[in-house]
């Protein structure tokens, strides 16, 4: 099953098997009003020094991969996509120095681990040096029952990881990781096994990334039962962050009430063309598509953020 017939798979599950009609939502909410998207492939917002580097799947699925690089060459790796982007990403961060300091993982869907997968199945992680994998994923047991076609694939990895020697860690509730010139990670939430429902989205893990005085908002695929956990447990400074990523995708994820409490200035979506668009493929083009990107859209603009970015090629911020 391709992305496209996945995520139409999922939201018409999450809609009860009714399927909501993009141009309806067009019609329920006034039009974004959107400005052009930057070209450039390396904007400034940071003021301490380190570099947030995203990139673009090696194909047009979703998927997230975000890299954080100190002024001394330190990297912290977020996720990191598909399988195919597992050779892409190992020759960048042999580049950028060979040796990462922490790899973080959101949850256990495909296109955020898999990447990591093909680079810890080689010998010596192929050349790369990894301090240590932190992640929270939920246990097998519970995918079996929630999601049991994600299974073999997340057994795979796990098992994968384990050969690999590698340091594995579990982030707990307020952890902070404090990575030096001014960069730190503070883990937001645990996964709740009585979330059900988009379960193994529901699991994924929050992290509020900090420097020089700015915020970042790591969400993975956060669903909207998580999201509203968070707003109602979290202290409002805890939530409240300059930058967004947003949740899975930008659509289907959390609501309008969590980015409410965010209150970011920049979305970044790390969302490829057709899913932006709302295009089903094809000759259909964009609004032809059963995705919730319009909703998510006029909800940025209603909530007043002043700047949305596209993940269409690879970009960073400094």
């Amino acid at each position: 099953m391709d992305r496209r017939c996945f995520l139409k798979s999922v939201l018409c599950t999450a809609a009860g098997g009714a399927l909501v009609s993009p141009r309806a939502v067009l019609a329920l909410e006034r039009p974004l009003r959107t400005e052009a998207l930057p070209p450039a492939s390396e904007m400034m917002y940071f003021g301490g020094g380190w570099q947030m580097h995203m990139y673009a799947g090696r194909t047009t699925d979703i998927s997230l991969s975000t890299l954080f690089r100190s002024p001394s060459g330190r990297l912290v790796m977020v996720d990191g996509g598909w399988g195919a982007d597992g050779e892409f990403l190992l020759g960048e961060l042999k580049r950028l120095g060979g040796e990462v300091d922490t790899w973080f993982l959101t949850h256990a869907h495909s296109d955020h681990y898999r990447a990591l997968g093909e680079i810890v199945k080689k010998p010596g992680c192929g050349g790369l040096k990894i301090g240590r994998v932190v992640h929270n994923f939920v246990p097998l047991d519970f995918i079996a029952e929630v999601s049991p076609s994600s299974l073999s694939h997340v057994e795979a990895f796990l098992g994968d990881l384990a050969k690999s020697g590698l340091k594995v860690a579990r982030p707990a509730v307020g952890q902070v990781y404090d990575f030096g010139e001014g960069l730190s990670f503070e883990c937001l939430n645990d996964y709740d096994l009585s979330m059900r429902r988009d379960a193994i989205n529901n699991s994924s893990i929050c992290y509020r990334v900090t420097n020089a005085g700015k915020s970042i908002l790591v969400t993975g695929d956060v669903s909207e039962e998580m999201g509203a956990k968070m707003v109602r447990t979290l202290p409002p400074e805890k939530l409240k962050s300059d930058v967004c990523f947003m949740a899975h995708h930008g659509q289907a994820g959390a609501d309008k009430a969590f980015y409410a409490a965010v209150r970011p200035e920049v979305c970044i979506w790390p969302t490829p063309q057709w899913l932006w668009d709302n295009d089903f493929g094809g000759t259909h083009g964009p609004g032809s598509g059963e995705f919730l990107t319009n909703y998510v859209k006029c909800w940025m603009q209603d909530l007043g953020v002043k700047r949305q970015i596209l993940l269409v090629r690879d970009w960073r911020m400094v």
